[in-house]
């Protein structure tokens, strides 16, 4: 008789099963509480086609389309409540913005400011001169052992720099 067919195997098999498959979704589940509540550690990951193929997405007021191989890179940040700006930059491509704790406050280069608490993204346009703070007012009720934190996706040329810095705008001192 082989082991699969015993009676304790059978008795086993009932409760096994079911408690294998529980213990998965709880590692799933804890492994994405991790990544909602920002418990990841601060890094960056790259992304680099290796094909040659142009993209071309299209759809109800959703155009997206590539003639030439680009960089997706995608970093996580984490900072502090701070009246010190982040640096005025531009991207070489769009640039996708996701906060998932806090507020993080963008100002253009004529200082008009949009704010984006948790749970909301912006979308910079490719040349898009910005700047960001994270305001310790706009963050008064986060707990002081938390920071402001989000995703960015930077989509841009293959052989160009991204971010590039840009001088302080003359018209915009926040």
């Amino acid at each position: 008789m082989s082991s699969f067919s015993s009676p304790m195997f059978r008795k086993v098999l009932p409760v096994a099963a079911p408690a294998a498959l529980v213990l998965a979704l709880l590692s799933v589940s804890v492994a994405f509480a991790g990544l909602v509540s920002g418990s990841l550690p601060s890094a960056g990951f790259t992304y680099t086609s290796v094909t040659d193929n142009t993209v071309n997405i299209t759809g109800d007021g959703i155009h997206f389309k590539t003639k030439d191989s680009i960089n997706i890179k995608t970093t996580y940040s984490r900072v502090a409540p701070s009246s010190t700006l982040l640096g005025w930059h531009y991207h070489n491509g769009p640039n996708f913005v996701t906060v998932t704790n806090g507020t993080l406050t963008l100002y253009d280069d004529a200082c008009n400011a949009i704010d984006l608490p948790a749970g909301h993204s912006y979308v910079e346009a490719t040349g898009q001169v910005i700047n960001a703070r994270v305001d310790p007012v706009k963050n008064s009720t986060l707990p002081s052992d938390q920071k402001v934190e989000w995703f960015t996706t930077r989509l841009y040329p293959m052989d160009a720099p991204d971010p590039g810095t840009v001088a302080v705008p003359p018209s915009c001192t926040p």
